[in-house]
């Protein structure tokens, strides 16, 4: 399937403590049956957030208010109207979580102490997008989405494996029984353009359709940084009687991402005047193209009983080509280049899930209680040209010649696999007392995958695992808006990818994470917060023993401890003044891990940042709504070895919203607005991936 169309027009001190040195160093389906009119009000607190069902945490359509564990949903309208659209933004408002993407691994986050994509899960509407080969393809943009949410820590029971920092899901809008539109177009700094065309449009008495459109893109804040995203979401409802829909869903992406592989490093240290080069070649591309097909349905059996089911195929087709590997020359005034790579992937993913929910009576104590089916089957082959390493190049520091690519061969197959995943699972809330319940989760995995090696010729080989995972809480209900938490769970991750799984890898065990978390929510009036303190245990990972006399071999003896403490708080002001923040502390420490000779016991997980804090102050009043959110990110180091380190950073946003009329609205939005230089990721150790420049956005909106 194939699309084109044109654009239609082209805290404090905390925050500031963890920006210091940023200064170049681098170191569930909806539970109605009948289509009811929803509306998204963009001035809505966290408070109703909090008691507002959540669908990723728990399949039982409880409120966040009610869940034992720490989550969050982030209303997408709201956000847009605050200049936050990127799905990285999004996640990263929420207490915890940074965005550590590369163009090698997509889209990437890191939760309590994990990293990487096989550590959080990601998924849309429940069903997880695959990763292969390290990269996500998760959707960029918010539009068309209705929320965002987050669940931190061990998320195995209803998610699988490589959950056990948590797992970020987008829900989408859904069909509604009455007309409605929304459309909105943007100009921005660096050429960035934005278009955008959401329509609920009701069919007959029984069917509804929803579209959303979106096309943006932009030159880039670096030379030939040039970027467009696509996508078309549609789904169509079908009404079949008042206890039976059914949803189908297609959707289409298109992306062309920047080209821009990071910047070098001078000594170790970001040089400011290098922000805008680009030192790949001109005619270097990152290309993801997504087609996603599924037919969903659910059927009322009873007043408490619910049966839903859905299949699904997602066709995932990535490339990319482009002078990857950038290193200061020694007199510091060129830049050497090695590491022409030419690749592409191609995916294919088709399954299903059918799952009973609903409440009933046990031993006189009210029970809710889902049981689960899961089944997919992934097809993956990876294409390179065999890649050039072989004729370096040196281009000027100030002023590169980018010139062309350099390619070794033809692309080709090299390697294939075949994954298979059959899932059982189990979730259950129980009422101990009037004010306790009891929570519980259980989950069986059988999986499969079988890899060969195209090119050269291989031995084939393969890999089974059948991890069980388990979670178990306890709630008390203080009052109406009150409650606390105790959680345990068990959660798994693989050593490597597995349906990418190399071959020295494929013996290994999936290595495990244990969770304690102990929480407390409140949704007040006049103010609303959340507390949790956990701790992680991670084990199984790879380590070399050397005894007398022998040689180094290497066990899964290793393990890395996690702790931390997550606050948020929301606290309404008078004049319609409302602040609101969150902040995190994480501990990391690997323990017992020793690789090529180097015992790393005691050394920090990659990208695990002590301290990382958000807050806003936002002001609304008639019809102007305006605010200011600071963000910071303390300190990181990239590797476990922990020889580079980012430097931390805070960043300022700004915005401002007027209503001109009921239907129309004029938004101004400012990013990074004291153009701090930091970095987000590292590409090698040799060169990282910059944040973005000051910039601002001007939106206008449409509703009718």
């Amino acid at each position: 399937m194939r699309f084109q169309f044109k654009p239609l027009s082209t805290a404090v001190l905390t925050l500031c403590a963890l920006g210091h040195g940023s200064t170049h160093a681098a170191e569930p389906a909806p539970e109605a049956v009948r289509l009811q009119p929803v509306q998204i009000d963009g001035k809505q607190s966290k408070a109703s957030r909090l008691q507002a069902r959540q669908s990723t945490a728990s399949r039982l359509g409880l409120s966040g208010l009610e869940l034992p564990a720490s989550s969050d949903s982030v209303l997408i309208d709201q956000q847009a109207l605050r200049g936050v659209t990127g799905t990285a933004d999004l996640v990263q408002r929420t207490v915890g979580m940074s965005f550590q993407g590369s163009p090698g691994s997509g889209s990437t986050f890191q939760s309590r102490g994990f990293s990487g994509n096989d550590s959080i899960v990601q998924a849309e509407d429940g069903v997880r997008v695959p990763t292969t080969s390290g990269t996500q393809s998760m959707p960029q943009d918010g539009f068309g989405y209705e929320r965002v949410e987050v669940l931190r820590g061990p998320a195995s029971v209803l998610f699988g494996d490589g959950a056990v920092g948590g797992v970020i899901n987008l829900l989408r809008k859904q069909p509604r029984a009455e007309f409605a539109a929304n459309a909105e177009a943007g100009l921005g700094s660096f050429g960035a353009w934005r278009v955008g065309l959401g329509l609920n449009q009701p069919l007959s008495a029984q069917l509804a359709l929803r579209l959303d459109l979106l096309d943006k893109g932009g030159e880039g804040f670096v030379a030939r940084g040039d970027w467009r995203q696509r996508k078309l979401m549609s789904t169509l409802r079908w009404q079949v009687s008042p206890d039976f829909h059914l949803d189908l869903i297609l959707d289409l992406h298109r992306d062309r991402n920047s080209a821009y592989f990071g910047t070098p490093l001078r000594e170790g240290r970001i040089d400011a005047r290098l922000r805008e080069q680009n030192y790949n070649v001109e005619d270097a591309f990152w290309r993801v193209q997504q087609d996603r097909a599924r037919l969903r349905g659910a059927w009322t059996l009873a007043a408490d009983w619910r049966l839903e089911g859905e299949v699904y195929r997602f066709e995932i087709d990535r490339q990319w080509r482009n002078l990857e590997e950038y290193e200061l020359a020694k007199d510091g005034q060129a830049v050497d280049r090695v590491g022409y790579l030419g690749i592409a992937h191609r995916l294919r993913q088709a399954g299903g899930h059918l799952e009973l929910k609903g409440r009933s009576q046990f031993m006189n104590r009210e029970l809710g209680l889902v049981l689960g089916l899961q089944g997919q089957g992934l097809n993956f082959t990876h294409i390179n040209d065999g890649y050039e390493y072989d004729t370096p190049s040196r281009v000027s520091l100030l002023d590169p010649q980018p010139g062309r690519y350099l390619q070794a061969g033809p692309l080709v197959p090299r390697q294939a696999s075949q994954t298979r995943q059959y899932s059982a699972y189990a979730e259950a809330a129980l009422s101990l007392a009037k004010d306790w319940t009891l929570h519980a989760g259980l989950r069986a995995d059988r999986m499969q995958v079988a890899r060969q090696a195209l090119l050269p010729s291989r031995p084939d080989w393969s890999a089974k695992y059948q991890p069980t995972t388990w979670r178990l809480g306890l709630l008390h209900a203080i009052d109406a808006g009150q409650s606390v938490y105790l959680n345990t769970g068990l959660a798994t991750d693989p050593i490597s990818n597995i349906a990418t799984i190399s071959k020295g890898n494929a013996d290994w065990k999936l290595s495990s994470g244990r969770q304690w978390e102990l929480g407390y929510k409140r949704a007040g009036k006049q103010w609303d917060a959340t507390a949790a303190l956990y701790q992680i245990k991670k084990e199984g990972l790879l380590t070399t023993v050397k005894n007398p006399g022998q040689e180094a071999y290497t066990v899964q003896g290793g393990s890395l401890l996690s702790s931390g403490v997550e606050l948020t708080a929301q606290l309404r002001l008078p004049a319609g003044f409302a602040l609101d923040g969150n902040i995190s502390w994480n501990r990391t420490r690997y323990d017992k891990v020793v690789q090529s000779g180097r015992d790393l016991s005691g050394n920090q997980a990659p990208y695990a940042a002590k301290q990382m804090a958000n807050l806003g102050l936002t002001w609304a009043h008639s019809d102007l709504d305006a605010g200011v959110l600071l963000r910071g990110v303390g300190p990181r180091f990239t590797s476990i070895n922990n020889s580079m380190r980012l430097p931390g950073y805070a960043q300022l946003d700004a915005y401002l919203n007027l209503q001109l009329n009921p239907q129309v609205s004029l938004g101004l939005a400012g990013r990074n607005l004291a153009d701090t230089v930091y970095a987000t990721s590292s590409y090698s150790s040799t060169q990282v991936m910059l944040g973005e420049p000051r910039n601002w956005q001007l939106t206008g909106r449409l509703n009718f």
